[in-house]
C-alpha cells in the first residue's frame, strides 16, 4: 500500500481519481467519520505497491528529482508521499530529515501479538474475529495472589473468538493486584520456593483447562535487587511447561543499557531472560504517557536506541517490538504532577482533526504526528497519535532489525490503517 500526504486543496474524490480507486475504498482503509473534510498533513492509506517508510537525510545538493531516484519512485509518487510540491515552493533543507517511501521486494514472515483486556461478552470474540493479522493473542491478566493461585478474567468468549480466527491463545500472568503491580507480591511469590511450585502449577493447570498456548509473564516494578530472582523464576517455570508442549514469553520494558541499580528496568537482565524464553515483547511505547509532558507516545528515535541494545544482548529473532494502537490528548498548558491526559485510540485521534478542522503536523525526530485544537470552553489542547506513516516507519524496524515481529497494547483501539499495512507488508505466521 501506499501513503499519501493531504495537502491544501486536495478532495478524497481527486486523490481517489490519482490512484486509480474510489472513495469508498479510501473511506474503508482510513476509516473516517466523513469524505467532505480532509486537512493538510493527514496521512491516507490508498491501493498501491507495497511500501514502508524510511528516513532520508537531505544533502546538500539534493533535489527532488534526485531523491525520489534514489528512493526507486517517480518524482510524482515522491511528492505524493512526502506532501511536498516542489511547485509549490517546497525545500529540501540540508540536515532535515524526510521519511521517503521504500519498497517491500521480498516480504519477512513474522509473528504479531495483541494484548487484550476481556469484558466477558461477545464483543470480545467479535474483536478478533475482525482481526486476521494476529498470530497471538495475550489475555490479559491472570493476576497471581499471594497464596500461589491465579485470579482469572472472564475470557471465554476471547477464547472462543481467537480458536475460530486461528489466533494461538497466550496466557498472561502478572503481579497486578488490581490496582497496582505489586513490589512485594512479586518478591513474595519469587522468594519462596514452594509458592513458586503453587503458582507454576497454576498456570499449568489452567493452561490445560483453557486451551492457552502457551504462558506469558508480564511482571513489572520489580525491585532492582530481585533480578536474580526473576530470572531464576523464569528458568524454573520453563523447566516446569516446555515438557508439556506449552510456550514462555516475557514482557519487558525498555532500556538502552544494563543498569543493574536503576528502578523498575534494572531488574529485566535481558541478556539472560533472552537465552531463557522462547520469545519476548519489549514494550518500546508510553514515553509519551498519561501523567508525563506531551510527546510521542513512541519516539522512532527511543525505538531503535533500545532495539540496538537489546539485538545486542537478545537473538533478533526473539524479539517483538511494542508498539502503541493509542495516543494521548493533552490540555494546555501542562502542568507537572498535575495534568492528566486522556488515552484516545490513534483513528479516533485521526477523526478528531478533522472534526476540528485543523493541520496535522509531522515531528521528523519522533516519526510521529500531532496537532493542536481548541475545545468548545475555549481550551487549548495538543494531541500527539500514531498515524499511517508513523506505523510504515516502525514496521520498517521489523526489517531493519530483523525482529520476530510486533506486539500491540492494546486490543479494542481501533486503527484499521495498522492492520491494512500489516497484512500488506509481511506475511503473518500463524500456530
Amino acid at each position: 500500500m501506499f501513503v499519501y500526504t493531504v495537502v491544501k486543496g486536495d478532495t478524497l474524490r481527486n486523490i481517489a481519481e490519482r490512484f486509480g480507486t474510489n472513495t469508498r475504498e479510501l473511506l474503508r482503509f482510513n476509516e473516517m467519520d466523513s469524505q467532505d473534510v480532509l486537512v493538510p498533513g493527514l496521512h491516507l492509506l490508498v491501493p498501491g505497491e507495497t511500501y514502508l517508510a524510511a528516513p532520508y537525510q537531505v544533502r546538500s545538493g539534493d533535489t527532488f528529482s534526485s531523491v525520489a531516484l534514489k528512493s526507486g519512485v517517480s518524482l510524482r509518487d515522491f511528492e505524493y508521499w512526502t506532501g511536498l510540491r516542489e511547485s509549490q515552493g517546497a525545500k529540501l533543507a540540508p540536515g532535515s530529515t524526510v521519511y521517503v517511501p521504500k519498497r517491500v521486494t521480498r516480504k519477512k514472515t513474522v509473528e504479531t501479538n495483541g494484548y487484550l483486556l476481556p469484558d466477558g461478552t461477545t464483543s470480545d470474540g467479535n474483536l478478533l474475529r475482525d482481526i486476521s493479522t494476529l498470530t497471538y493473542v495475550s489475555i490479559f491478566s491472570y493476576q497471581v495472589r499471594a497464596d500461589g493461585s491465579l485470579l482469572a478474567p472472564k475470557d471465554q468468549f476471547a477464547l472462543t473468538g481467537a480458536q475460530q480466527a486461528k489466533i494461538a491463545p497466550l496466557m498472561t500472568v502478572t503481579n497486578f493486584d488490581g490496582t497496582n503491580f505489586n513490589t512485594e507480591l512479586a518478591h513474595t511469590v519469587m522468594t519462596n520456593a514452594s509458592l513458586r511450585r503453587k503458582v507454576f502449577n497454576s498456570i499449568l493447570k489452567m493452561m490445560k483447562q483453557k486451551g492457552f498456548r502457551g504462558v506469558n509473564v508480564d511482571f513489572e516494578h520489580m525491585d532492582p535487587p530481585d533480578r536474580p530472582l526473576y530470572n531464576q523464576f523464569i528458568r524454573e517455570l520453563k523447566a516446569f511447561v516446555r515438557p508439556s508442549g506449552y510456550s514462555v514469553s516475557i514482557a519487558m520494558g525498555p532500556k538502552t543499557s544494563d543498569s543493574p541499580q536503576a528502578s523498575w528496568m534494572g531488574a529485566f537482565d535481558y541478556r539472560t531472560l533472552g537465552q531463557e524464553v522462547d520469545f519476548l515483547m519489549i514494550m518500546t511505547y508510553e514515553w509519551g504517557w498519561v501523567g508525563g509532558p506531551p510527546m510521542a507516545v513512541a519516539p522512532i528515535d527511543q525505538v531503535k536506541a533500545v532495539l540496538r541494545y537489546a539485538t545486542s544482548v537478545i537473538p533478533a529473532n526473539k524479539i517483538l517490538m511494542g508498539m502503541s494502537l493509542y495516543g494521548y490528548d493533552w490540555k494546555l498548558p501542562y502542568v507537572k504532577d498535575q495534568s492528566r491526559a486522556a488515552g484516545i485510540s490513534n483513528n479516533s485521534a485521526q477523526n478528531l482533526a478533522l472534526r476540528e478542522q485543523v493541520p496535522i503536523q509531522w515531528d521528523a525526530k519522533a516519526a510521529s504526528p500531532y496537532y493542536r485544537y481548541r475545545n468548545q470552553e475555549g481550551e487549548d489542547h495538543i494531541v500527539w497519535f500514531d498515524d499511517a506513516m508513523s506505523v510504515a516507519a516502525k514496521l520498517q524496524l521489523v526489517y531493519d532489525f530483523n525482529l520476530r515481529g510486533v506486539s500491540y497494547w492494546v486490543l479494542g483501539n481501533e486503527f484499521p490503517q495498522n492492520w491494512y499495512l500489516v497484512k500488506d507488508s509481511f506475511e503473518i505466521k500463524k500456530m
